[in-house]
């Protein structure tokens, strides 16, 4: 650069320094207006603020500046204040605090404390709102004692401490929990027993006799929470009639497409073995579910597809549905077998019944509880008149009675049936009606046979508020996670207590999890938390749920209860 124009412009930016300072300048910087709050989270007179780390976030209708240190000139009543700062969007201010439950909290930011453009001033806000509280009142007002003391202990210390637990080894005992005994030194405070081998428990059986309460009352008597879930195991197939044989031609699902395309067929050489035993007389049932509106049947040729008889080709259903055995076509089931068709509903089981026809070997032992694997139909097991309604009372009663044994012995039990509902793959998870249905029918019926020691516990997916059975069949609520980091155990706790903010929150299955430690610090305030058995994978991979080192990572977190610690709720 030539060095006089470098010196031109260095006296030419000397001479607007100096010009700028002229003190005969005017400055006309433009008034602007304090700024205003427009909204709040959580709104001015909330009522349903959940308790617990909570956000406040007071929205002002221009930018504004905030020092963090000046928290200290905010007032909280009915809560603590942890931080609060201008955060990404320049016109919030964004407040952390602990709430405590079920009070009247007022959060005033005084005066000037927030400043708008220039510095103007805010002026002060009273934001008013109420947490909410968590009774100590079972949906059973006739609860016995000792169930009303282990409820009030557990909403007591919710959020201050958690319990431990430990899911029983198949069903009936706690060797898993004595396995946490040996690797830390304490037992956990919960241990979980399994009615899932129902169709199988007969007094005397040397494997599981729900009668004999010895491990339950063991448990008991060392100081420890009884939990009790039910794997409710169901027929896999549907019963013959009664006075009746049966042979299972089939059994499986099929879904009948709309097209007509789909169907069952059952005209192999083995498959027409079992007509073999078939009479002039019998019947064939087709057992169906999910039928739609305008569904039909078909009974075909399983030789030449035509239609097995007159008046058998596409004919309206609205549920099982069965054809008389005659002569004609006894000779085409044995010669060419059978093909079942139609459109618009779901084929499980085809059955030959009727006098003469083979029993099914199978029926005493054929038991499953996961949707795919049974017949069994939801809807129906509160309907009179049903085979399902049939098994489902008498179960009922079986398990009402094993309840019993511990009701008469001032056992409190956790009781938490049809787990997991919402994820569809039990068969109480048909639909979120049948599975209110079935829990409303439970409840009513242990009621009234005076089982008064139950806190019920009804497990979410997360994302399941159709599910909910209501909050005076409720006492609090679980959740199962697997496979979970911290992180995610945090954000499933923080979403289930916005939408349950009234009820007491369980980790109530769990596995490969982030430890408690990191989930507690977090934010993951879990009332109790139960890692599930081990067990091995399609492969016969050992799977541990929880390790040593998870374990003794649990059991040294002052907040963390063993059974050692707890009171006596007798």
């Amino acid at each position: 650069m030539n060095i006089n124009k470098f010196k031109a412009i260095f006296v030419l930016s000397i001479a607007l320094a100096f010009g700028a300072c002229d003190n005969e300048v005017e400055h006309n910087i433009p008034s602007v207006e304090a700024p205003l709050v427009v909204s709040t989270t959580p709104t001015v007179g909330d009522l349903k603020v959940k308790a617990g780390e909570t956000t406040i976030q007071v929205v002002y209708d221009k930018n504004i500046s905030f020092a963090s240190k000046d928290i200290d000139k905010l007032t909280l009543i009915g809560g603590e204040l942890i931080s609060a700062d201008v955060i990404g969007i320049n016109n919030t201010l964004t407040i952390v605090a602990q709430l405590n439950r079920g009070m009247a909290c007022t959060l005033t930011i005084p005066t000037g404390v927030v400043t708008g453009p220039n510095k103007m001033p805010a002026p002060e806000i009273s934001l008013q709102f109420s947490t909410i509280d968590i009774g100590n009142t079972l949906v059973n007002p006739s609860a016995i004692p000792s169930t009303q003391k282990l409820f009030t202990y557990l909403v007591d210390n919710y959020e201050s401490k958690t319990l431990s637990a430990m899911m029983a080894d198949v069903a009936w005992n706690y060797d898993m929990s004595t396995r946490v005994y040996q690797w830390t030194g304490k037992y956990p405070a919960i241990n979980c027993f399994d009615y899932g081998h129902l169709a199988w428990s007969v007094a005397g059986a040397n494997w599981i006799d729900y009668g004999d309460i010895t491990p339950v009352k063991e448990w008991s008597d060392a100081g420890g929470v009884v939990s009790v879930m039910w794997h409710w195991n169901v027929p896999k197939v549907a019963p013959a009639a009664s006075g009746a044989g049966s042979t299972t031609i089939w059994s499986g699902e099929v879904v009948m497409l709309s097209d007509w395309s789909a169907s069952v067929q059952m005209n192999t050489e083995a498959d027409k073995a079992l007509f073999a035993n078939a009479q002039v007389g019998n019947t064939i049932r087709v057992a169906v579910k999910d039928v739609a509106g305008g569904a039909q049947g078909s009974f075909k040729n399983g030789g030449t597809w035509g239609e097995i008889a007159a008046g058998t080709d596409y004919f309206d259903i609205t549920g099982d549905y069965t054809l008389t055995i005659t002569e004609e076509i006894l000779d085409i089931l044995k010669t060419n077998g059978l093909i079942i068709g139609g459109h618009d509903y779901t084929a499980t089981g085809v059955y030959v019944e009727g006098e003469g026809a083979s029993k099914d070997p199978d029926l005493s032992t054929g038991y499953a509880f996961y949707r795919d694997q049974t017949v069994f139909d939801a809807t129906n097991a509160t309907i009179d008149g049903t085979w399902e309604n049939q098994v489902f009372t008498k179960d009922l009663a079986s398990v009402a009675k094993y309840l019993k044994l511990l009701n008469d012995e001032g056992i409190p039990v956790l009781w938490r049936p049809f787990h997991e509902a919402a994820g569809g793959w039990f068969w109480w998870g048909k639909d979120a009606a049948s599975h209110k249905a079935l829990w409303i029918a439970m409840f009513d019926y242990f009621k009234a046979q005076g089982l008064n020691n139950l806190i019920w516990v009804w497990t979410t997916e997360g994302n399941d508020p159709d599910w909910y059975p209501g909050d005076q069949y409720v006492d609090m609520i679980g959740r199962d996670l697997y496979n979970k980091s911290s992180e995610n155990c945090v954000s499933e706790f923080n979403s289930i207590a916005t939408k349950y903010g009234s009820k007491v929150i369980s980790l109530s299955e769990c596995g490969t999890v982030g430890t408690i430690s990191e989930q507690w610090n977090a934010g993951a305030r879990w009332s109790w938390f139960m890692p599930w058995y081990d067990g091995t994978d399609d492969n016969g991979a050992a799977i541990v749920h929880a390790d040593e080192a998870w374990w003794q990572d649990a059991m040294n977190q002052e907040f963390v209860v063993s059974r050692d610690q707890l009171p006596s709720f007798k």
